[in-house]
């Protein structure tokens, strides 16, 4: 289930609780119902943890807890209406201006947070009270039916929820798992060569000498679920050899639910094709044919289940573009012999761990020991081994139970605890794969809070792109994430705890990084972690992901899921067979046609609302009914408008319109939102917001606030007020008139401020070209007072800027301050004509991009010189990127000496420079020293004439440099792509290359024999220096003159 039957009910009997008991005195007439209703979930209380694990084999305790929950629900939904009736009740009562301030002033008389709302006030309405009073009668005799069903089940008191309930465990220790790369950190024992150097054999042997054939040649991976058959394909599609051979790459996630169109849309995509939102599949099939037959290709089809969709989908596009660009392949991991062996497939098996490599892998995943400090794990061998016995060799069943065991001391006895533990669940009916016993036992010491976050993720769909941010929302706004106590509510939000639950859930490898960009993270689960956690949802929670089918004969019958996601892209909606899901308290429509004329009223219990289906205009005048809504997201949709009665969904925290194209103006009641703690409109056409939106002071996150200074509109300094802000994006500074405005906006006192970007973008390329001195004077003295407070920001960004300078408080030693601070973007910073002398002062600084800077001329020795301390400049800066500096022709910055023990920017690791004039870099930047850069790119340096002295690099992609003549001293390069540079004459010093791309009109390969010696224009090396072929993958296009 998705909801934790002991969490749920804590939550009822709190929300009670702050009623007080003066409030239930006074709700005319449901005092007494109240009491009782209290007195019925009390004495559960401790038997509800208990009957959540027994439950999940029990069929009879099934429908007890079914029964109990619902009960539950219907606790939770009156006592929101109670809190709704007060809420508007005391705004008719006592009217003024700011229906914002004044739902915040009941709040603070008595303050709370997330789904525990308290009562605010008394309730002076006799009908109401009556209808209310009528439910929880209703309710309380239900609750004393389930009650006299207690003693058939023998419940075990195992302790209340708050006795159990624990923050977040310790995640000090487990950096990596923040880390894309960290699935290769992971891989362990030769196995895993071997099966990836078959693989990488199996696909590029003969495939330059296959011409006509009407086959294409499929290599398949097959174990069971969990025994890394995606793990080992990702490291073949990832391999430098794979790269070179295969010049598209296609992956494809083929999900038993998969749909003829959604596939073949998506195979386009990936192949770098247009689709166009094309419905009809012969025309989809005909454009995958000509996006494939362009290159020499690699599909890969992850996890397929049965032959239809290579059969009846894909077979014959990949055919026909074989015959046009033979020796493409296809990879394919399953399960299933009989599937692959349909498909024609030669056969690769992943095998089972054996012991030692079992035991490095779950080494793994436990806390490194600090440096000097002895490790216990090896006198835990013996029972580590015995625990590993339980996970049967699976790589994925040992990294759950190392994420599990990770949460525990290295001692002997709490691993006995561990591997002695006994779930009592069953295997019974078919389950034993769902019930996985690694999994299902690292969910079992799960928090219940947690518990309920895991089981959420069953709701999306295997490939969908939710954001972290985003999923965090959601629980925040069911009422999964609540403050553990740990600390100040003051100084911990909900947003921060729901970050901290999706670390641990990653450091206990219940979730895999997906991807991630900008600190903007989103994660997936393992097939075979969604498995089980949706057979533990199941009588909850429904995932329909198919086309074209009747959702009549897929939803329950009884009408009893709460929480529903579909995904359909071809076939229009059953809206009436939908509606019917009354009890449902988060729906995510994802794509779905939606008629026009439908309706939301039928959901008035939705807590979550995501609709992502690109006609949905017609759904906005009926959302007002949803008065439990908290969260809405529209995005990515054609609505042109809120209701302007938007104000009656006094609940609402989180409002998603990013994309919204259409939208141009927001109600002005959206003021009156009190509860309101997100709001993103980066992507719509609003360019303006209704005075009085400062008031909403519980504002977490603003996305997209545009500036507007005339008429009667918010302004800038509105922002004063929100000082609970951890992310802010602020556009149209263009318009602020002065630097007071922009001061009394108190950036600066936003101590939480994690995100900040700041962006004009009224000017076009033309209007920019002409801003007179005045306006960069304003704009300069505007973003002076834009200083953001340095407590916590991490992120900044800087777009479309127009001053001379950029602001201040990125000059020494002001930057100096900004501690926290890990990525910078100065993006379209059209007129600074220098870069400040403070960034290289920023400890903290990981990544630095300055993206289109034309004023730039020259790079001084200011912006990578030493700390005063003698500390070095940039000093955990790991990747720069530098393009668009068109008239950057000089970069000072000369070698250290040899006595000084630092260089400027030690930790880099990946470089990349674009569109400039520099002749050649820097002594400075190409230094013996520099031992962790390690990937290069060079592009349109229309100037450069050699690159030399880069020893640590291993790959280096140059396009686009015309005067390119020599380029040397690479001595690890490995992997080396050059393209469009006439005049470049040698390459030498590259020991360690093994593969080579070049695309170059004019370049010779000369000597007796082409596997040995080149010498002259092309590839060059000392004699000495000569190595005994070339490199193991060489790709030569567009040569000419060559010879051989």
């Amino acid at each position: 289930m998705a909801v934790v039957l002991d969490a749920l009910a804590a939550c009822v009997i709190e929300k009670i609780t702050n009623i007080g008991e003066e409030k239930i005195r006074m709700l005319l007439g449901v005092s007494q119902e109240i009491n009782k209703l209290r007195g019925n979930v009390e004495p559960l209380q401790n038997l509800l943890t208990d009957a959540e694990r027994r439950r999940i084999t029990d069929k009879n305790l099934q429908a007890w807890v079914t029964k109990l929950k619902s009960a539950m629900y219907e606790a939770d939904d009156i006592l929101d209406l109670c809190q709704l009736e007060a809420m508007e009740r005391e705004e008719k009562e006592h009217p003024i201006g700011g229906g914002a301030s004044r739902c915040l002033s009941l709040r603070e008389k008595l303050p709370f947070v997330g789904c525990l709302q308290p009562f605010l006030f008394c309730v002076k309405n006799p009908g109401f009270a009556n209808e209310v009073g009528g439910r929880i009668k209703k309710l309380n005799d239900e609750l004393a039916t389930i009650r006299m069903g207690v003693a058939d089940f023998n419940f075990i008191e195992l302790g209340s929820y708050e006795q159990r309930r624990r923050p977040p465990a310790s995640l000090a220790s487990h950096p990596r798992r923040e880390n894309a790369q960290f699935v290769q950190s992971d891989l362990v024992g030769d196995q895993i060569k071997k099966n990836t150097e078959e693989l990488e054999h199996r696909l590029i042997a003969d495939s330059r000498h296959e011409h006509g054939s009407t086959v294409i040649k499929v290599v398949a991976i097959v174990g069971q679920g969990g025994i890394g058959k995606s793990t080992l394909a990702k490291k073949v599609f990832a391999s430098e050899a794979i790269k070179k051979e295969f010049k598209t790459k296609i992956w494809l996630s083929v999900t038993q639910q998969f749909t003829k169109v959604e596939l073949l849309r998506t195979a386009i995509s990936h192949a770098g094709g247009v689709h166009g939102d094309e419905k009809d599949e012969t025309i989809l099939v005909n454009a995958l044919t000509d996006t494939l037959s362009k290159n020499k290709f690699l599909l890969v089809m992850d996890d397929v289940w049965n032959q239809e969709a290579w059969g009846n989908v894909l077979r014959t596009p990949v055919l026909n573009a074989n015959a046009t660009q033979p020796g493409s392949r296809v990879l394919v991991t399953s399960r299933k012999d009989d599937v692959v062996r349909s498909m024609g497939a030669s056969i690769v098996r992943v095998n089972r761990l054996n012991d030692e490599d079992a035991w490095c892998l779950l080494k793994k995943q436990l806390p490194q020991p600090q440096v000097g400090v002895g490790s216990d794990f090896d006198e835990l061998k013996d029972i580590g081994m015995k625990i590993i016995q339980k996970c049967d060799g699976l790589p994925l069943a040992i990294k759950v139970m190392g994420g599990l065991l990770s949460t525990r001391d290295p001692k002997e006895r709490d691993w006995e605890i561990v591997l002695h533990k006994n779930l009592g669940w069953e295997e019974e009916d078919g389950e034993q794969e769902e019930l996985n016993y690694s999994v299902s036992l690292s969910y079992d010491d799960l928090s219940v809070e947690l518990k309920q976050c895991f089981l959420y993720y069953s709701l999306l769909p295997k490939d969908s792109r939710f954001t972290s941010q985003r999923i965090a929302s959601m629980w925040i706004c069911e009422g999964f994430v609540q403050h553990d106590g740990r600390s100040n509510l003051e100084q911990v939000d909900l947003e921060q705890i729901g970050a901290d639950y999706h670390r641990e859930l990653v450091a206990r490898n219940l979730l895999e990084l997906n991807y991630s960009n900008n600190n903007i993270w989103q994660y997936t689960l393992h097939d075979v972690i969604r498995s089980f956690a949706q057979f533990m949802a199941k009588e909850e929670a429904f995932v329909v992901h198919k086309d074209q089918v009747d959702i009549r004969n897929l939803l329950p019958k009884n009408n009893s899921i709460c929480r529903l996601s579909i995904k359909s892209t071809h076939s229009e909606l059953e809206w009436t067979i939908l509606e019917k899901q009354e009890r449902l308290r988060t729906l995510l429509l994802i794509g779905c046609k939606i008629k026009p004329g439908v309706s939301l009223e039928n959901f008035a219990r939705l807590r979550v609302l995501d609709i992502s289906s690109k006609e949905s205009d017609w759904l906005v005048d009926s959302v007002c009914e949803l008065r439990h809504l908290r969260y809405l997201s529209f995005s990515n949709t054609n609505i042109s408008r809120l209701p302007g009665d938007i104000h009656k969904m006094r609940f609402l925290q989180h409002i998603h319109l990013q994309s919204c194209t259409k939208l141009e103006k927001l109600p002005d009641n959206i003021t009156k939102l009190a509860c309101l703690r997100y709001l993103n409109l980066c992507g719509s056409n609003v360019d303006v917001m209704p005075r009085g939106f400062g008031g909403l002071t519980d504002l977490r996150s603003l996305h997209g606030f545009p500036v507007k200074m005339d008429g009667d509109w918010c302004t800038l300094e509105e922002l004063e007020a929100l000082s609970h802000l951890r992310n802010l994006s602020v556009q149209g500074l263009e318009n602020v008139s002065s630097s007071s405005v922009a001061k009394r906006a108190k950036i600066s006192n936003k101590k939480r401020l994690e995100y900040l970007d700041l962006k004009c973008y009224k000017y076009n390329h033309y209007e920019v070209r002409q801003i007179e001195v005045e306006q960069q004077e304003i704009i300069e003295a505007v973003f002076d007072e834009l200083c953001p407070s340095p407590a916590r920001l991490e992120t900044l960004l800087i777009r479309r800027y127009f001053g001379r300078r950029l602001p201040n408080w990125l000059q020494s030693p002001v930057a100096t301050t900004f501690k926290s601070l890990k990525d910078i973007t100065l993006g379209h910073i059209t007129h600074s004509t220098q870069l400040p002398d403070g960034l290289c002062r920023i400890h903290g600084l990981e990544t630095l991009r300055i993206l289109y800077a034309p004023a730039i001329e020259h790079v001084g020795p200011d912006f990578q010189t030493h700390d005063g301390d003698g500390g070095a400049a940039f000093p955990n800066l790991t990747r720069l990127e530098l393009g668009a500096l068109s008239e950057w022709k000089e970069w000072d910055w000369e070698e250290e000496e040899e006595q000084s023990k630092v260089i400027a920017m030690p930790a880099l690791e990946h470089l990349v420079l674009r569109n400039c004039k520099l002749t050649h870099l820097p002594p400075g930047l190409a230094s013996d020293r520099r031992y962790n850069l390690r990937t290069m790119r060079l592009q349109d340096l229309t100037l450069l004439e050699y690159v030399e002295n880069f020893p640590s690099v291993v790959e280096l992609r140059v396009y686009d440099c015309p005067e390119l003549k020599r380029m040397s001293g690479l001595s690890k390069l490995r992997t080396v792509d050059i393209c469009d540079c006439p005049k470049l004459e040698l390459l030498e010093g590259v020991l360690a290359l093994d593969s080579m791309e070049l695309d170059c009109e004019h370049w010779e390969v000369t000597g007796p024999d082409a596997r040995c010696t080149p010498k002259a224009k092309g590839y060059q090396q000392a004699e000495d220096e000569l190595p005994r072929e070339l490199p193991q993958d060489l790709v030569i296009t567009r040569m000419n003159s060559l010879k051989r």
